[in-house]
């Protein structure tokens, strides 16, 4: 049984990416998208932007995730391309969460 989408989350994603989000190129399938997307960044920022001066200190080991609204990112599937701030990243195991977000892993590209 498919249990469709509760209509509170509609605007959500827009929400927090509006809020927390910054600007990403991503290119899916070797096809940059047309425009740049709005995408949450966690992780060890160090390695993702050095001196970013912000994120998640004192975290060790943890992966670098990426969040984007699922509409922006159509069809992205494993080894597609992210580039923030610079640096170019390599999509792992984008997952939908069923309220329009996708979240995946980063590895560094």
């Amino acid at each position: 049984m498919t249990i469709p989408p509760n209509s509170v989350f509609t605007g959500m994603p827009a929400a927090f990416l509006d809020a927390l989000g910054e600007t990403g190129e991503v290119t899916i399938g070797g096809v940059p998208l047309d425009d740049p997307v709005r995408v949450i960044i966690r992780g060890p920022f160090g390695e993702v932007a050095g001196g970013a001066g912000y994120g998640e200190p004192g975290v060790n080991g943890m992966t670098p995730r990426a969040s984007f609204a699922e509409a922006d990112v159509p069809n992205i599937s494993d080894g597609d391309k992210l580039t923030f701030r610079g640096v170019t990243w390599t999509v792992r195991e984008p997952l939908p969460d069923g309220r329009g977000m996708v979240r995946c892993e980063l590895e560094r590209a």
